[in-house]
């Protein structure tokens, strides 16, 4: 029961993710085409207006697809919106961990101040989120460390062990690891959109390497993944 509960953690990790790429492209007039959970074959949807909202049938993943005919289209938008819409997949990443700790300061026995009350969230957001960039710089000395899904959820259920305020620690943990991952300065991730979309209000001729960028992040990135469950299923289930 442990393992399912941190796999649908996750789902509602990556649906607050996608959801901030969405409230933030309605509020610059961004239109979308499609809001997704998941990545491909799509078991169920439904279109409001001009947005098609689709379930898939690989649940840890997510999209939110701009209506919009191609890449330069999206490149014409202004920057400022631009940066906006990618930040703000992160962004609402990080506020649910500030809210998680919120609400697992409440739920502390014993008293405290409402100045403790007030900063205690981000004090302990921080002192998370230097944590989580502490592992990932060592990543570059032990690359053996980094996990896929099947190491956070063994790890996850370990940890978690039903209890309702380890849950709380891990999803703030969690929210704010998927933040720092889509911040990376790589495409097709957000932080590598926001790079490329600066770095190409510089120098316009980037726009054209735009596409093959992304491709090759894409590759990268699932060559990344594949190492990582490979070595985790050895680890965890074998």
């Amino acid at each position: 029961m442990g393992y399912a509960a941190v796999v649908g953690l996750l789902g509602v990790l990556i649906f607050i993710h996608e959801l901030g790429h969405f409230l933030a492209a309605r509020a610059v007039g961004i239109p979308v085409a499609r809001f997704a959970l998941g990545f491909g074959p799509v078991v169920a949807s439904r279109t409001v207006g001009r947005t098609r909202y689709c379930l898939c049938a690989v649940p840890l993943g997510g999209y939110v697809l701009p209506d919009l005919p191609d890449e330069r289209a999206y490149l014409a938008l202004p920057l400022g919106k631009r940066l906006l819409f990618s930040l703000a997949g992160p962004l609402a990443n990080a506020l649910f961990a500030v809210a998680c700790y919120a609400a697992l300061s409440l739920a502390m026995p014993w008293p405290a101040t409402l100045a403790d009350l007030a900063a205690k969230p981000f004090l302990l957001t921080g002192q998370t989120l230097t944590a989580i960039l502490a592992g990932l710089a060592s990543l570059f000395h032990d690359p053996g460390n980094v996990s896929s899904v099947v190491g956070i959820v063994a790890e996850g259920g370990r940890f978690a062990q039903a209890d309702f305020m380890r849950y709380g620690i891990l999803a703030a943990h969690l929210s704010l690891s998927l933040a720092v991952f889509n911040l990376l300065p790589i495409l097709p991730l957000d932080g590598g959109k926001m790079v490329f979309d600066l770095a190409a209000r510089l120098w316009r001729r980037l726009s054209r390497l735009y596409v093959p960028a992304a491709v090759g992040g894409w590759l990268a990135l699932i060559a990344l993944m594949l190492y990582a469950t490979v070595q985790d299923v050895w680890k965890y289930c074998l």
